[in-house]
């Protein structure tokens, strides 16, 4: 999608030092908590992603899953791409999990260069959020929060704010185990689901994301040529594995996945979520190590 970029004058220097400025005091304010004020993130050692890592302040975390939407032929998207890969690695905001899956769409691939990870199936699911959140377009960098909020996915200060929001909501459990068989060339997928809020609009779908992260793109065409764009949790594949019905509160499922060739098994991660079928808001989700 091509862009018109106006003559910078006074005026808008002026405003843009004032953005940074206000960037710069954001990212020295206190450590944020659920239900606390807006502010910076206290940053925590990359490390375990237990799934019920604690904090004295918040008490366990809460998983939330946060779908970034982006393309490599974006020029708005790798500053996305790097704020995803710092909340996966990181895990900066207190008292939430972030669960971070980065879906490659396919509509840019026409304009220059055409993105190794993307797909038509991640174009589809961001449609389908564009239908259920009432949005008139689709865009890249969107990060969609739980299935239920949406934000610029580059936007620090309103990332913050879904997550925090998203994360107050109730929660179920999810635990996931991933399991190399056949010399690396299948996955075996063990979930069970727990504590789940009684439905009251229907079932809800179990999904496995499996997720790829360490990669790394020399990009040589359109909007980011010569840069070398590095991206974690990019999604190889989205799939539904079974199904919760409504009323039910608990479930465990097993799954096996096709590893291909050009994947790299020890970088590989499975996301198991469960997401209402009519609404698309997630209800619990986890990641393996």
């Amino acid at each position: 999608m091509p862009r018109s970029r106006p003559l910078m004058n006074q005026h808008l220097r002026f405003a843009l030092a004032a953005v940074l400025l206000a960037l710069t005091v954001a990212l020295a304010m206190p450590p944020l908590t659920v239900g606390a004020e807006l502010g910076a993130a206290v940053l925590m050692l990359p490390g375990s992603t237990a799934r019920t890592e604690t904090s004295p302040a918040s008490g366990p975390r809460v998983a939330v899953l946060a779908e970034l939407f982006t393309s490599e032929g974006c020029s708005s998207c790798p500053a996305a791409d790097a704020l995803l890969r710092r909340l996966i690695r990181e895990q900066p905001i207190e008292g939430v999990e972030v669960i971070g899956i980065s879906e490659h769409v396919d509509y840019w691939n026409r304009l220059g260069w055409t993105d190794p990870f993307s797909s038509s199936v991640f174009t589809a699911r961001q449609n389908g959020y564009a239908r259920v959140l009432g949005a008139d377009q689709i865009y890249t960098p969107q990060l969609v929060i739980d299935g239920r909020l949406q934000v610029i996915g580059s936007d620090l200060a309103a990332v913050r704010r879904a997550l925090l929001e998203a994360a107050r909501a109730e929660h179920g459990t999810v635990a996931v185990t991933a399991t190399a068989a056949k010399a690396g060339a299948m996955l075996h997928v063990e979930i069970d689901v727990r504590g789940l809020a009684p439905a009251t609009s229907g079932p809800s779908e179990v999904v496995v994301a499996l997720v790829e992260d360490n990669l790394v793109t020399d990009v040589n065409r359109g909007e980011n040529a010569r840069r070398r764009l590095p991206h974690d949790g990019v999604a190889r594949l989205i799939e539904v594995v079974g199904t919760i019905g409504s009323g039910h509160t608990a479930g465990a499922f097993a799954h096996d996945v096709a590893v291909q060739p050009t994947w790299v098994v020890s970088s590989l991660r499975a996301v198991a979520f469960v997401q209402a079928d009519r609404t698309q808001r997630v209800l619990a989700a986890a990641t393996t190590k």
